[in-house]
């Protein structure tokens, strides 16, 4: 009689953070398919940069939280992008390309507030440690090379879900506002303390 051994095969299964990191990204690129159909109006394009925004913001944020890792969002002009703190440096997240820089459309700016945003409670965290933990062991002339050479993030997204409080207006810049009449329009996101952020527009109530 002959003897048959049976071969077991191991499934290998999703690991939770692999699942919340997919549900988060299905969002982000279901918020981006949802105007993709939307129509041409200045204010959709808004509408569209700012919501994008959010999702890969909120999606940062847990992507930080479930992987223990600090982010920090950095602005400029008609752009932004999402780093990664090991210890030492910013960097760029490895393998994560839906963090790195996103440009916005032709004609869209962004405005980044810190200050004057309605907040009763200390903020939550130092952002110089970052700064204080790399330069640790440096030399002053290396801190100072350092400096003009690193680029710093205006808003962090801490491994515990805190981030800094921030209101971002998304806008049309001063030359394609006076050609098309669009000055009044824009969207702003603000987050405090944590996610979910709050979106306004497409006219602001400043007064």
């Amino acid at each position: 009689m002959k003897n048959y051994r049976q071969s077991s095969t191991k499934t290998k299964g999703f690991t939770l953070i692999e699942v919340m990191v997919v549900i988060a990204l299905i969002g982000v690129i279901a918020t981006m398919v949802q105007f993709s159909f939307s129509g041409k109006r200045p204010e959709d394009t808004l509408k569209e940069a700012s919501f994008r925004f959010t999702g890969i913001f909120e999606s940062a944020a847990n992507y930080g939280l479930l992987n223990n890792v600090e982010l920090g969002l950095v602005i400029k002009d008609n752009s932004y992008q999402f780093l990664g703190y090991d210890g030492v440096k910013w960097s760029e997240v490895a393998q994560q390309e839906w963090l790195s820089v996103q440009e916005l459309p032709e004609g869209v700016e962004l405005t980044l507030t810190l200050d004057d945003l309605p907040i009763e409670e200390p903020i939550l965290f130092d952002s110089s440690v970052f700064t204080e933990q790399a330069n640790e062991y440096l030399s002053f002339d290396d801190i100072e090379a350092k400096k003009e050479q690193q680029v710093v993030p205006q808003v962090y997204i801490l491994s515990g879900g805190d981030i800094t409080p921030f209101s971002l207006t998304f806008h049309f810049n001063e030359q394609t506002s006076l050609y098309d009449d669009l000055a009044d329009l824009a969207y702003r996101v603000t987050g405090i303390y944590s996610i979910p952020l709050s979106i306004e527009g497409p006219v602001l109530d400043d007064e």
